[in-house]
């Protein structure tokens, strides 16, 4: 095993997720400096970690597919210029960060030894999250750090236990699903549940027609258990309790039974900008001064939907341009899939199509993009991986 910036790129990408979760739980850590909270520190400083891989490796070919992301990239960049603030600027940066990281990382050649390693390394992180969550749940009252982060971090590790259960049929990758599982059940974090139910039922990994419909009704089975638990018919419903017929895609129904965590109100505050400037948007950042001016800078900055933030500040166009490099990414991994015969290619190939599947499910209610180190960074490296060149041996 060679290449030392591969280890050292790597240890970035996956341990700059900690500082958070550790500021969180230990009393004696401070949860930020100089005016930014743990979450924005490390994000700052793996894009300084990118920015100078980036040119250590200016060298090597990439394989990323970037002339799908180019589009929105260049967009959001002259949008910038064009309207300049600086919350505009950190934005644009969380944007760019991700998609810098699957560019380096489709620069280094990988072998199942490489493979191997950060599996592990990702196995270390989830284990982290995992312990942390049931150290809040059993001595803690309930209280997680991050309740929205976790299932999105522990869904890559679970896709890609999936994957392997499907190829290898090992129990163990099943079990280990199951555990990361776990985290969005205690926490009834419920598009964290509808994203791992996905992840085993549409896992691409599975080819065999009876293993599919014996997934699909498992999966069935367990979304239903978790529905009509106690938990999630409190947390979901205003009267505590509900059937399927009262389930709504759209968050933004004042009349729904369903409790939406105050979603409802966040379109209203968003209409009349969203009726002004419907196809170019208002600017980068604009969802949050709307907020801060309603709620007197109380804290709340976060429309909780990336679709419907990117419309509100880059309008209809800025949403097409994301979703189409998602949809371009997709459609470039399922024709790699057809053609792919070694297994280790396989999986992360596979694994990354559900994860895009995931990542659009998760933007829709929560701000998933922002959330650099605890998504979008990973799965932008696996994407990277994707591309990237293989030796077999």
């Amino acid at each position: 095993m060679q290449d030392g910036n591969f280890y050292w790129f790597y240890r970035a990408v996956f341990y700059t997720v900690l500082p958070p979760y550790i500021a969180n739980v230990v009393p004696f850590i401070p949860e930020g400096f100089g005016g930014f909270n743990m979450t924005g520190l490390s994000w700052m400083v793996m894009f300084l970690i990118c920015g100078v891989f980036f040119l250590l490796e200016v060298g090597r070919k990439k394989t990323f597919p970037l002339v799908f992301w180019a589009p929105w990239l260049l967009y959001v960049v002259v949008y910038l210029l064009v309207d300049f603030s600086f919350p505009g600027l950190q934005l644009t940066l969380q944007y760019l960060l991700p998609i810098g990281i699957g560019i380096v990382a489709s620069g280094f050649t990988y072998d199942r030894e490489k493979l191997h390693w950060l599996f592990r390394q990702l196995l270390v992180v989830s284990g982290v999250v995992i312990s942390l969550a049931y150290y809040g749940h059993l001595f803690r009252g309930g209280w997680t750090p991050y309740t929205s982060g976790g299932p999105m971090l522990l869904s890559i590790l679970a896709t890609l236990s999936v994957g392997i259960f499907f190829i290898t049929r090992k129990i163990r990758f099943l079990l280990l699903y199951l555990l990361c599982f776990s985290v969005p059940i205690l926490d009834v974090t419920r598009m964290g549940l509808a994203v791992f139910v996905v992840i085993l039922v549409f896992h691409f990994a599975n080819r065999k027609l009876l293993s599919k419909i014996a997934i699909g009704f498992a999966g069935a089975a367990m979304a239903l258990a978790v529905f009509y638990s106690d938990a999630f018919q409190e947390k979901t419903f205003y009267e505590g309790q509900g059937g399927l017929s009262d389930l709504t895609l759209n968050y933004y129904e004042e009349e729904s039974a369903m409790n939406t965590s105050g979603r409802a109100g966040f379109y209203a505050y968003y209409e009349p900008g969203l009726k002004a400037s419907p196809i170019w948007g208002n600017g980068p950042r604009a969802d949050m001064y709307v907020l801060r001016a309603i709620w007197g800078g109380e804290g709340i900055s976060e429309a909780h939907n990336d679709y419907l933030a990117i419309q509100y500040n880059y309008g209809l166009v800025g949403v097409a341009l994301l979703v189409t490099g998602c949809a371009l990414t997709f459609m470039s991994l399922y024709l790699k899939k057809r053609q792919e015969n070694d297994p280790y290619r396989f999986l992360v190939v596979t694994s990354a199509m559900v994860l895009i599947i995931g990542l659009m499910m998760f933007m829709y209610s929560d701000n998933i993009l922002k959330y650099t180190i605890f998504f979008p960074n990973i799965f932008f490296a696996l994407l990277g991986v994707a591309f990237a060149r293989f030796d077999g041996n």
